[in-house]
């Protein structure tokens, strides 16, 4: 029942338009078949981008390990996999044996962190061409095909104590190709060169917000739903 027109009236009318705000917001009209949510992810990933830069500091770390030899034995989850994963590895300079699943890789470490490094420089500069041509197949799933080895391999490195070489390749895994992976396709911007639209962006989502609170607020206050503190029990 309907205790106070007026504050319905007010919340019913924010709540209708919310709602065709969202609906709007949905709509695949903010380029490239995007939705108001789809552009407002692109455009943060884009300004995050910039700063997720750390080849410089990758590269150093691989170079820490060049003439440190490794030679493990690793699985993948399947034969057709194996062969994929083998031509990582080989173009990394490494010698590869594959029997079914399994491959010994037996190489120089930082020449195949190294490597690494490259190829995730050129999917973070959106030159998936490049990773292509070296390994013959997708660059996603090459770059994917490193991270889902270098799991195996950093098991395989714990088990023999290689401590060190275990850190480095975790840091080379969480600065380089993470990055390179996750940011392949995203154009880089500048905040400095879009702060009205990071402007209208934060400001729409705090109006967005108070905007939808003030609807349940004055529709609720309408129907005399509200939360009032409890009245204390008067001492005996």
């Amino acid at each position: 029942m309907i205790r106070n027109a007026k504050s319905f009236a007010i919340g019913l009318v924010l709540l209708l338009s919310f709602a065709l705000c969202y609906i709007g917001m949905m709509s695949p009209n903010f380029g490239n078949g995007r939705n108001g949510l789809n552009y407002a992810d692109d455009m943060f990933n884009s300004f995050s981008k910039g700063s997720s830069n750390f080849i410089k500091e990758s590269t150093k770390i691989a170079q820490s390990q060049n003439g440190t030899n490794i030679n493990l034995t690793i699985k993948a989850s399947s034969a057709a996999d194996a062969v994929k994963w083998g031509k990582l590895y080989t173009g990394a300079g490494a010698t590869v044996t594959i029997k079914d699943s399994a491959l010994t890789i037996n190489g120089d470490f930082g020449r195949i962190l190294n490597s690494v490094v490259t190829d995730s420089e050129s999917m973070y500069n959106n030159d998936g061409k490049v990773v292509e041509k070296r390994y013959g197949y997708d660059p996603r799933e090459a770059i994917n095909n490193w991270n889902n080895s270098f799991k195996k391999i950093d098991s395989a490195l714990k088990t023999k104590s290689q401590f060190k070489e275990e850190a480095a390749l975790a840091k080379v895994v969480q600065k380089a190709l993470e990055p390179g992976y996750n940011y392949y396709g995203v154009e880089i911007k500048k905040v400095s060169d879009n702060k009205s639209s990071l402007a209208f962006l934060l400001s729409f989502y705090l109006l967005y917000t108070v905007w939808y609170g003030f609807g349940l607020y004055y529709l609720f206050s309408g129907l005399g739903i509200t939360v009032t503190k409890p009245k204390k029990k008067a001492e005996v």
